[in-house]
This record gives C-alpha cells, structure tokens and sequence, in this order.
C-alpha cells in the first residue's frame, strides 16, 4: 500500500484541480478577514476572527466532490485501477489508498484556509472570543467532516467507471447535502410564534401573535436534530454558523460515516467487475 501511496502522491503533484483547490482555499483565508476588517472600518460593525473562521465548511464537500471525481476517475479512464490489479495489487490496498489521498487532501485544504486566517485574522480582529476549547472542537468537526466527505466520493468514484457520471453523481450530491443542511436549519430556527394583523371594527390593523404551525417541538424536533447533526451539509451549516447543540457529538457521527461508506466501499468494490 505504501507504494500506491507514494504513487498518489505523485500524481498530486501533477493534478491541476489539487493546485486550483488549494489556491480556491488559500484565496478565501486571505479574503475573508480582509473584507470583515473593512466592513469593521466603514460601517463601525464589531467583527472578530471567530466569524467566518470556520466557513471552509461549506467550501470543502463541493471541493472534494470534484477532486475524488477527477482523481478517481481518472485511473478508470485510464485503466490504471486494471493495471494495478493485474500487477498484483490488492483490491482492499488500491481502495484504502484512494481514501486516504483523498483524505489527505481534503485535510490539507482546509489548512490551506485555516493558516492564512489566522495570520491576518488576529492583527486585523483580534484573538477569538469563543472558549479556545470550542476552537479546538470546532477545528476537529471541521477536519473529521472533509474525511467524511472524502470518504463518500471516494465510494462512488471508487464503484463508477463512468468518469462524467462520476463527476456529475459526486457534485449534485454536495449541493444536495448542503440543501439539506440548510433546510433542516429552517426548520429547527423556525420562531415560535408569529406576528399577525388584524383588523379591529374600525379597519385598522392591530398587532397580535400567533402559534407557529411549522414549529417544531418534543420527539420531532429531536429526530430532526439527530439527522442535522448527522448530515455532513448539516454539520457544515452548524460549524460555519458557531451553533452547534451537540458539538461534541459531530466528529462521532463523521466517524460512523466514514467507517460504513469505506466498509460499504470495500465490500463492493471486491465484487466489482473491472472490465
């Protein structure tokens, strides 16, 4: 497997979009506290460098959906996964390899956003005013999450041979999750109650405030905290916002995932029959 590592390696070297990511990322680390300082500067408005830390969240599944895609797909295209198993290869070890660089890159660009906002970040707005702990914590989600991510691209660029589907399945899936995420925020940020009018004898409109029928609450509202937190689009909402309930238990959910899409990978890629 260290030889296929090493070949991964290799090739990443020479891969435009691994280049192009890291830059997209390294862009957005630069960008992010520069545009909060000055919008601190012209509109009087108090930002520090816990906003937006943590956004590469939202960056890193649309990023990896396209890197394992083209990555993946282009040892199909060019029958290397065939040749590597011809030569003696072990489907398990060209599997695990695969995850690994993917994961590796998935790591490695979200340090690619990380770095640059911490130098500027801290000259420019400060230390961060949330618990350092929670930084850490946070930190964490965020890397276990582009695993995970990295780990659900890699099962279906692994088990396509279709380099296009591939790149197509792998892209609409992260906007998917994303959506998902978002609208699961919808429902859990959903107020209350709701500001009515009504119009009292005389016509004119009297303030009142009513039951939110979308509000949720008791075991439906559990359930749909449970599958928000569980959703890496859900995860990523969650680490970008700083309002994670159950922060703690994000980076578990991620393992999990990682775990059955990686077993789930390895069981049929074994069977897969490479033409």
């Amino acid at each position: 497997m260290s030889k296929l590592l090493s070949a991964n390696f290799i090739r990443l070297r020479k891969m435009k979009f691994f280049w192009i990511g890291m830059g997209i990322m390294l862009a957005a680390g630069i960008h992010f506290p520069i545009d909060r300082y000055m919008d601190m500067k012209e509109t009087g408005a108090v930002h520090h460098i816990d906003n937006g830390f943590f956004a590469c969240a939202l960056f890193i599944g649309i990023l990896m959906s396209i890197f394992c895609s083209l990555f993946i797909g282009t040892e199909y295209s060019d029958e290397t996964i065939r040749n590597k198993i011809v030569t003696g290869q072990k489907r398990t070890s060209i599997y695990l390899s695969n995850f690994v660089t993917s994961a590796f890159v998935g790591i490695a660009m979200c340090v690619m956003f990380f770095l640059p906002y911490l130098c500027l970040g801290i000259p420019l707005l400060g230390f961060f005013k949330i618990n350092i702990e929670l930084v850490f914590l946070f930190t964490m989600t965020v890397f276990m999450l582009s695993v995970a991510f990295s780990s659900i691209f890699t099962l279906i660029s692994m088990l396509n041979h279709n380099k296009a589907l591939t790149a197509v399945s792998c892209i609409l899936l992260a906007f998917g999750l994303l959506f998902i995420g978002a609208y699961l925020n919808s429902l859990l940020n959903a107020p209350k109650v709701i500001p009515i009018y009504i119009l009292d004898e005389k016509n004119i409109p009297i303030a009142s405030q009513e039951l939110n029928p979308y509000y949720l609450e008791g075991e439906k509202r559990e359930a749909v905290q449970t599958l928000y937190d569980i959703i890496p689009g859900g995860q990523a909402i969650q680490c970008t916002s700083l309002e994670a309930v159950n922060l703690p238990l994000l980076p578990v959910y991620s393992f999990i995932i990682i775990g059955l899409t990686t077993g789930i990978g390895l069981y049929y890629f074994k069977k897969k029959d490479l033409k």
